[in-house]
Order: C-alpha cells, then sequence, then structure tokens
C-alpha cells in the first residue's frame, strides 16, 4: 500500500492520477464497492450506500485514505427521476466514479455513482459475476483477524458472511467431488475384478483347447501393455479441459478461438441441438471431428442431400415387399449409441441447410423435447405381422414348441432360401423395432454455409437449438503439449443438473429481459423452452467462471439475436437495439460485431438478418 497524502495534494491531482492513487490505496482492482444503503431523513432525490467492504479482498475499505483525513467513507447516489429508493440497510454493488468538484473533495467526499450502477445483493454468486473475479481469488484477511467481529453491529459481518457462504458452497463441491471419486474407484475395481475373471476363464478355456490340438500364439506380457490404449489424465475443472483440448488441437494443426471452443462446450453439456454456420472453410466440420478425436468421441457426418423431403432420408423406412426395414447411417449410429450408453456420439448433418430442414428433420425436433419421447419407424401391426409370420414357419419346420425364436432358427436344418429368408427378417426385427428412443448420449451437430443467398431458418428450428457462428479464427497463443493423444471422457461428463441452481442470476436476467423486451417491437417471443436453454447454459457455465457480460453476449448471439430477419424501414428500431446489447455485454465483442455485419448488409439491401 502506498504512503497517504493530503486531501490538498489529492486534489491538485490530474484525474487519471487520483483514480490511480486511490485504487492503490484502497487495494481495489476496479472501482467496484459493497455496501449497505442508508436514505436521508426527509424524502430527497439520492441516498447514501455506506459500511463499504472491498470485495477484492472481502474486508472493510481503508478510511485512513488521507495522511490529514480519517473516517469512514460512503458513496453518494442521486435517484433517477420518479426511480424508488432502496430501503435502508439493503445490501448492494455499486460501480463508482471519482467526484470532480473540488469543495467535495476538500470534505473527504470521494465517491459518487449513479442509479443505474447500483445492483441489490440477493446472492453472493451476484456478486462474482458483477465484478468479474472467481471465488477461488477472493481474499480471506478479514477471517484472520477475529477481533474484527467482536461487535455484533460490526459493519465487517458482511465480508464475513460473503467469505462464509464462499467456504460453505466450496466444501460441498469438494465433498460433491469427492464421492463421484469414491464411486468411480469403487465401478473401476468392480470392473477390474471382472476383468481378471474373465482373464481366468479364458486362460482355463484356451487349457481345454490346446488339449483338443488348437495352437494358440503366445504373446508377452510386455507385447500386451503396448497394445492396450492410453489415455491423458482428464483435467480436473472444466476450465483446464478447455485449454488442454485447445492445446491438442493446436499440436494437430488446427486453430481455434478459445470462445468459440468454450461456446462449443457449454451448448453440448446442455444436450440440445447444435448448428454450425460460417462461410465455407471455416472448420465447422474439422472442429466435430477434431473435438470428437480429442475427447475420445464417436462421431457420423452424413452429408444433407438437396433432395430429403421427409423423415425416411433421414430414418431410412420399412420395405413392405422384402418386410425388412432399411436403415440410414443415421438410425444406425442411433442405435450403436444405445448400446454404448457410456460413450458420447456426434451425429453431424453436414451442410443441413441444403433440404428444408423442418421436412426431415421435424419428428426428431419434437421428440426431443418429450420425456419420454420416441421415434416411429414402421407400425406395431407391421411388427406383429413380422414376429407371427416367423412363430408360423418355426412351429411347421421343427418340433420343439419351448425354444425361443433365434434358438429355434438354429436348430432348424434347412439350407433354404425360406429359412436364410426368415432368419434375415428376425434378425431385422430385433434390431430395429417399430420405436425407438434417441438416446441422451447422443448430440446432433448441424453445419450450414452462410451467404448471402442463404435462407433463414424457422423459429421452430432456432429455438430448439444453440447457433454457433464460426468465422475466420484468429491463431490465439496456447500452451504447448508434450504428447498428441485423447482424453477418455464419458457422456455423463457432458450433461448438466439444473436441480440446484432453479434459476439465473439477477443480472443476466436483466439484460436478457431487456433485450428480449427490445425484441419485441420486431415481434419477436421468446418461449419456455428458450429459458430452458437459457437456464442450462448457465449453470454449465458456472464451472468456467464467466462474467456475467460474457454470458450475456454468448446468449444473445447464439439464442436471441438468430430470430432477426426483417425488412426494416425504422432504423431506429435498429440503433435501439444495438444500444441496449452493448449496455449489457459491455466490451465482449461477438454480439457487437454480428450487430456491425448485418447493419453493413442492411445498408446494401434493406434487410435486416442475422443470416445474411
Amino acid at each position: 500500500m502506498i504512503e497517504a497524502i493530503t486531501i490538498e495534494a489529492f486534489a491538485k491531482l490530474v484525474p487519471d492520477n487520483r483514480e490511480a492513487y486511490i485504487l492503490e490505496r484502497t487495494q481495489l482492482e476496479d472501482f467496484w464497492l459493497i455496501g449497505r444503503v442508508r436514505n436521508p431523513f426527509e424524502e430527497k432525490p439520492f441516498f447514501f450506500i455506506e459500511q463499504l467492504i472491498n470485495p477484492y479482498t472481502g474486508v472493510v475499505l481503508e478510511s485512513q485514505i488521507f495522511s490529514d483525513f480519517s473516517r469512514p467513507q460512503s458513496i453518494f447516489c442521486r435517484t433517477k427521476g420518479k426511480a424508488k429508493n432502496y430501503e435502508d440497510g439493503t445490501l448492494v454493488a455499486a460501480k463508482v466514479t471519482l467526484t470532480e468538484f473540488e469543495n467535495e473533495v476538500k470534505k473527504g467526499n470521494i465517491f459518487n455513482t449513479t442509479y443505474n450502477e447500483v445492483y441489490q445483493i440477493e446472492d453472493t454468486d451476484e456478486i462474482f459475476d458483477l465484478i468479474g473475479m472467481n471465488k477461488e481469488d477472493l481474499g480471506i484477511i478479514a477471517l484472520a483477524k477475529p477481533f474484527l467481529y467482536k461487535d455484533r453491529e460490526s459493519r465487517f459481518i458482511d465480508a464475513a458472511n460473503i467469505i462464509k457462504t464462499k467456504i460453505e458452497n466450496d466444501i460441498k463441491n469438494l465433498d460433491s467431488k469427492l464421492d463421484e471419486n469414491k464411486k468411480q474407484i469403487l465401478y473401476m475395481e468392480r470392473q477390474e475384478d471382472r476383468l481378471d475373471k474373465t482373464k481366468q476363464n479364458l486362460y482355463s478355456l484356451q487349457q481345454k483347447l490346446e488339449k483338443l490340438g488348437f495352437v494358440f500364439d503366445k504373446q508377452s506380457e510386455d507385447q500386451l501393455e503396448e497394445t492396450e490404449e492410453s489415455f491423458l489424465v482428464i483435467p480436473e475443472t472444466v476450465s483446464e479441459l478447455l485449454k488442454g483440448i485447445l492445446s491438442q488441437l493446436s499440436a494437430r494443426g488446427y486453430h481455434y478461438e478459445q470462445k468459440t471452443l468454450r461456446q462449443l462446450l457449454l451448448a453440448l453439456m446442455t444436450e440440445q441441438m447444435i448448428i454450425l454456420s460460417g462461410p465455407s472453410g471455416t472448420g465447422k466440420t474439422t472442429i466435430v471431428k477434431q473435438l470428437a478425436s480429442i475427447i475420445n468421441a464417436k462421431y457420423e457426418i452424413i452429408p444433407v442431400q438437396p433432395s430429403w423431403t421427409d423423415k425416411q432420408d433421414l430414418l431410412g423406412f420399412y420395405n413392405p415387399i422384402r418386410k425388412l426395414y432399411v436403415p440410414s447411417a443415421f438410425l444406425d449410429c442411433l442405435i450403436e449409441a444405445k448400446q454404448n450408453k457410456d460413450h458420447l456420439y456426434f451425429i453431424c448433418l453436414d451442410e443441413m441447410n441444403l433440404a428444408q430442414i423442418e421436412y426431415y428433420l421435424a419428428d426428431v425436433l419434437s421428440i426431443r423435447e418429450l420425456e419420454d419421447g420416441k421415434l416411429r419407424l414402421y407400425s406395431d401391426f407391421e411388427y406383429e405381422q413380422n414376429m407371427n409370420e416367423i412363430k408360423w414357419f418355426i412351429q411347421r419346420m421343427s418340433q420343439e414348441e419351448t425354444l425361443e425364436i433365434d434358438e429355434a432358427l438354429k436348430k432348424i436344418q434347412m439350407d433354404s432360401l425360406a429359412h436364410y429368408e426368415m432368419v434375415t427378417r428376425f434378425e431385422n426385427l430385433k434390431r430395429y423395432a417399430p420405436v425407438l428412443n434417441i438416446p441422451q448420449n447422443v448430440r446432433i451437430i448441424g453445419t450450414m454455409n452462410v451467404d448471402g443467398a442463404v435462407q433463414a431458418l424457422s423459429p421452430k428450428v432456432i429455438d430448439r437449438s444453440f447457433v454457433i457462428p464460426l468465422y475466420r479464427q484468429e491463431n490465439e497463443k496456447v500452451a504447448s503439449v508434450s504428447e498428441i493423444g485423447q482424453y477418455d471422457i464419458s457422456a455423463q461428463y457432458f450433461t448438466t443438473n439444473t436441480t440446484e441452481t432453479p434459476r439465473i442470476s439477477n443480472q443476466l436476467r436483466e439484460a436478457i429481459n431487456d433485450i428480449q423486451q427490445e425484441l419485441k417491437n420486431w415481434h419477436i417471443e421468446y418461449n419456455e423452452r428458450v429459458e430452458r436453454h437459457i437456464l442450462l447454459y448457465y449453470v454449465a457455465a458456472k464451472n468456467l467462471g464467466i462474467s456475467t457480460k460474457q454470458l450475456a453476449d454468448d446468449i444473445t448471439i447464439m439464442k436471441l439475436l438468430p430470430r432477426i430477419h426483417e425488412m426494416v424501414d425504422d432504423e431506429q428500431l435498429i440503433t435501439r437495439l444495438i444500444e441496449v446489447v452493448e449496455r449489457h455485454v459491455k466490451d465482449e465483442l461477438l454480439s457487437k460485431r454480428k450487430l456491425e455485419k448485418m447493419q453493413q448488409r442492411f445498408e446494401q439491401t434493406g434487410l435486416y438478418s442475422y443470416w445474411s
């Protein structure tokens, strides 16, 4: 801490030097303070914020700011018009500025704020969102000085509560992680026991076969260890995993910006459909392939054809003549994912907008909304008819009525076309049942090339998706890796539970409400589905510790702006929208850059569109 100067000397400093002195003297990282509201005795258009706490250290604000003046500081806030004052004692956070009036400075009154820069604190997480800081960075100096808490009315108690809550939450998180680790260890031990038993059984079987004259190639233990696949150690946090994936991508010769990969990872955790949009050659399909390779996920790239007109083009169809279901690559990938529930599967519909999306994807979009939704491939009646025909065939050819169908078909001593047909039909029925759940370990990702002539997506598709725009990626500096490898990450890792966090923070809620309210002037309304998606994204992002303005920027560009596709006569609509977005995303650039591109296109064509 620098040495204190006199008020007179402070008043003579230029504004920049005043700010630097206050930040250094009070140990603030930025001009954010926490305190409690005190209203004047008579009704006045202002109020004070007192009992100030430094949110970056968790302790009371330094009172000896000047060498010749010592008293607790307060913040002066003038109310705006008829704005309602906060009640006395309300805990708030405020972004402050330094007063420019020399007479006030000489009185020691140096902090001002505006009504719009005061935020009521209901949840301690909101403090960290506002100041853009992780909980882990909060100082706990106050807890090391118990004498500060002797007085029950101590102004320091707020800092203690904030830090106490942080520690309690951290302990809960650690306990939760410990329980998960114990379960994983127990599962691995059981799997190891099963593996040992399987090895013993195989060894016993091999000895019996060798006695019968079979010869086996011998393989040493060293050779066996070399053939086993090894994986990289999975980072403890999502943030570290994000950096690890960026490094692995860079080592493979692919460069993506951190914010692009962050949006993709968080969108995957929401379990909703993802649409990667952007000019040709920006790496939309490549990032799907490479990300799958790095996290040991399976993927299927399915090129969409312009001729696709209904769900049969995506899912396959039932052939009533051969009485067989003719599957597609999409359907086979769903079935494989259902059989490997611990593995994550990406199904990439490449250039998905070559055909009308609602025509071929409507069933999938609707069913994913239902808790127990199922894809209908063909009728139950057709299935029963097929099974009855196979049973009738078995009764004719076999004398044993108690056998299961597959055992009975194997025992029938026939080498005929009819027998082969029945076996084929039965295997087809087993694999392709009339209805199919979409497994939870499947993520559907669409890519679409965007140019001046592209058709906008319908609200039905946008509301059910996260739209991530991909442009030419900057080559950011990332940590180098000692080896190119894979993380063996289960599908469960990419899920999100909203039970413990049933709502988003007040600041994010305010930002989204303001932007949605402005978009009502464009006749754009958002439903409960969109709200649920926003909550999922918010909960997934909490582990990354990103700020409210970053979340507002992500949600605006992925969920709110894609609905805009209008011929605009009143340019004030555009101006007001840009102002509202800029107010909430602040210095974040994604949404602002997108709005700039939309503005440029509007000036050329008169069409203000996310998809232009």
